[in-house]
């Protein structure tokens, strides 16, 4: 039995043809993928504001002695909704690669990709670029790599950091109202 993810890489877009419904879809889908990016990154720059506010709020009534125990418990959950939030904007492709002499050099160069083109000198981007924009068995694999890495980076990072951000800071509140509930009940 036959698996047809199985076959050779080079051969899944032979005789690929750019056509307008063709290039219409790569690009409604970049879109969508690049408006979900931006919702992430406004919902964590919304959590990183709020849970820094509360934390601050919360630190002032620590220092006034009022509330101890709610507020510990709200802070012990706030604290890591914040750093999910920052997570969840804090760049990560390819921070930690060195510019390279030759495209070879990186592991599934793809000179459609930011992170990849400038690593390389100018005129290989160039060479590669055009090599690429020019084959359309080429170019459609780069395109379906990109939009593969970029939905893999909002599934794995963006939304899983973010619903742990929220999830935290749901938690914060349950404690933090229980422990407020338990300071009321034993005044």
């Amino acid at each position: 039995m036959s698996n047809e993810y199985s076959k050779p890489y080079e051969d899944l877009y032979d005789g690929a043809i750019m056509d307008e419904a063709t290039v219409a879809a790569i690009s409604g889908i970049a879109e969508s993928q690049m408006e979900l990016s931006h919702l992430a990154d406004s919902k964590a720059n919304i959590m990183i504001t709020v849970c820094s506010i509360l934390l601050s709020l919360g630190v002032a009534k620590l220092e006034q002695g009022e509330l101890i125990v709610p507020i510990i418990a709200f802070s012990v959950f706030c604290v890591p909704a914040l750093f999910f939030a920052i997570l969840t904007v804090m760049p990560s492709a390819g921070t930690v690669q060195k510019e390279v002499d030759h495209p070879s050099r990186l592991r599934h160069f793809n000179p459609l990709f930011f992170m990849h083109f400038s690593l390389v000198p100018m005129r290989a981007f160039e060479y590669e670029f055009e090599r690429v924009m020019t084959d359309p068995q080429q170019l459609y694999g780069h395109m379906a790599r990109d939009l593969y890495a970029a939905g893999t980076v909002l599934r794995t990072k963006k939304y899983r950091y973010l619903r742990w951000s929220y999830k935290s800071l749901m938690l914060g509140f349950v404690f933090g109202f229980a422990g407020l509930a338990l300071s009321l009940v034993a005044a």
